[in-house]
């Protein structure tokens, strides 16, 4: 009877811990960012020095309240103690918005054990503001180090597939990398990119938040699934995108719609692509319609835009597909976009430029931060509406580690010089001294005369008179030369 009592008074406790159990994650109290351009402060005052910056929209952990000694704009003395990412300070009161935590969600938390636990936390914070979206584990067969592997070379920095620009820092390029061989600068302003900067890239869970410290960081909108969802991406939506940029007008939306429509690609996709390719302002000759020699060409996509000349490359794509008005490249660049990439499984930013599946085959960009760029353009489209539905595809590589891949930092930045490129090998320089000697000559009268075997490399290395063989007029030439009767 007293071990019934016993295990009674147990259960009762299980229960009741059970009851009132409710992991830290969703006791934290949250807010969202109400500006753009936030600055998070020191201290509690607008004079303390600024140690970071947050956009609209951005979820931040308040961690406690603060008085501060002026009242700015209106808005009260209150300030808040945040924290962002590695970022802990003071955000003004009158830009931080609090929210409250979210019930525990049994469907999200069962949702969740599809992830390794470093994904859960940032997961869940997300969760609780924005509860419609729905994040999805992708698996990939590949390790991250693998995956890696494929964009970043080891043995030949030339094979690197990701580039950084020369503006980044030193610490994002490749050590090997050195700005004043020409060889290392790529389309004037690219270089290598290290692989501590491609793991930090391709790490999924340096995405997993809706803030990002730079505009060019990774944030969660670079796995959102991109196919069209009419009764979600609206017109109200694309201006959000679009605002304060060359294509905020109504002929470029209802043109951005109907490319939407025929392509199967979201607009917002649409239009951050466009403003990635061409910039805010639109002022590219590949879509000014006058360039010279393709008069009424345009190519919103950059598709075939590389090589010696871009613009005019770029613009003889254009020429070859027939996109003679805007609404037609813009309608057929979305759709071979839909075609190449969202109908193939590409189908997110993330995989567009890392094709972790494919090899590393067939990806949208060099550009090491291409699909951030174009998620923080569409981002604003969605974070000023909680309620809203989106699907996320998260990569899940296997064997995770534990640790996440952080930002490159100079203390891990070791320069290590590159063997220069020797010179090509000159003609009649059979033994590689720089050289034409009677080596040479000794060694044309062998082959002649059938004793030595010469390899197709060897005889091209040898052959002096022009005619791609060796024979009696490379003897007699490397006999003059060594006279000093003729130059070769």
């Amino acid at each position: 009877m007293r071990k019934n009592r016993l295990l009674s008074v147990v259960l009762c406790a299980v229960f009741l811990f059970s009851a009132v159990f409710v992991p830290s994650t969703f006791a934290q109290t949250q807010g969202r960012i109400t500006g753009d351009g936030v600055r998070i402060r020191a201290e509690a005052t607008t004079n303390s020095d600024e140690i970071g910056k947050l956009d609209k929209g951005s979820v931040v952990t308040i961690n406690s309240t603060a008085s501060g000694t002026e009242a700015v704009s209106g808005g009260g003395t209150t300030w808040y103690n945040i924290t962002s990412g590695d970022k802990t300070g003071y955000v003004y009161g009158k830009y931080v918005e609090e929210i409250a935590p979210a019930p525990f969600d049994p469907d999200f938390e069962a949702n969740l054990l599809n992830f390794p636990e470093s994904y859960r936390a940032p997961l869940r914070e997300i969760h609780n503001v924005y509860p419609n979206w729905v994040f999805k584990a992708d698996p990939v067969k590949l390790s991250l180090d693998e995956a890696i592997n494929l964009e970043h070379s080891e043995a030949n920095m030339f094979a690197i597939k990701k580039w950084v620009e020369l503006a980044y820092g030193l610490e994002w390029r490749d050590p090997r990398a050195d700005a004043n061989n020409p060889q290392h600068i790529l389309e004037s302003r690219w270089t290598f990119a290290s692989r501590a900067a491609v793991g930090f890239f391709m790490d999924p869970r340096n995405a997993l938040t809706v803030s990002a410290a730079k505009a060019s960081f990774p944030n969660i909108f670079t796995f959102m699934e991109q196919s069209y969802d009419s009764a979600t991406q609206t017109v109200d939506g694309l201006r959000t995108v679009i605002n304060g940029t060359f294509l905020n007008t109504d002929e470029y939306i209802n043109v951005i719609i109907s490319a939407a429509s025929e392509s199967g690609v979201s607009p917002y996709i649409i239009a951050s692509t466009i403003i990635t390719e061409q910039g805010t302002n639109g002022t590219s000759a590949l879509i000014s319609g006058v360039y010279p020699g393709y008069e009424g060409y345009y190519n919103y996509f950059n598709y075939g835009a590389s090589g010696d000349n871009v613009i005019v490359n770029g613009l003889e794509y254009a020429k070859k597909a027939g996109w003679d008005s805007p609404a037609a490249a813009i309608i057929g660049g979305a759709k071979k976009y839909g075609s190449g990439y969202v109908g193939t499984g590409q189908d997110t930013y993330y995989y567009m430029d890392f094709n972790v599946n494919g090899g590393g085959l067939h990806q949208y960009a060099s550009s090491l931060y291409d699909q951030c760029v174009k998620a923080y353009f569409i981002k604003s489209a969605y974070t000023s509406k909680p309620e809203g539905a989106l699907t996320f595809k998260i990569p899940v590589y296997s064997n995770m580690p534990e640790t996440v891949y952080a930002a490159p930092t100079m203390e891990n930045y070791e320069p290590q010089p590159v063997e220069p490129t020797p010179p090509p090998r000159r003609k009649g320089d059979f033994d590689g001294d720089g050289e034409v000697t009677v080596v040479e000559l000794a060694t044309i009268r062998m082959y002649l005369l059938g004793i030595k075997p010469l390899s197709a490399e060897e005889k091209n290395w040898l052959e002096v008179s022009g005619d791609n063989e060796i024979t009696v007029d490379d003897l007699a030439l490397v006999r003059m030369y060594l006279l000093g009767l003729v130059s070769i």
